[in-house]
């Protein structure tokens, strides 16, 4: 028998800018139509987005580090 994981939820409530708020409403719209939770969604996937970003900026400072030492040893 599988468990079950239940989510919890919470409530997250702060202040923008209204052209911000304009501007991120015309994202949701134009990516989930007027769908129910649309504005969740496109909050969760911009935070996805973000740390994905993140994620490639460190593979990408690994991989230049790498090619650098690789580049001193072939130098030797």
């Amino acid at each position: 028998m599988t468990k079950t994981v239940i989510a919890r939820y919470e409530y997250i409530q702060f202040r923008i800018p209204k052209a911000k708020l304009d501007v991120f409403n015309t994202m949701v719209y134009e990516r989930y139509g007027m769908k129910h939770g649309g504005k969740t969604k496109m909050f969760l996937d911009l935070i996805a987005e973000h740390q994905t970003s993140q994620r490639i900026a460190l593979l990408k400072a690994e991989i230049e580090r790498l090619e650098q030492r690789r580049q001193e040893k072939h130098e030797l």
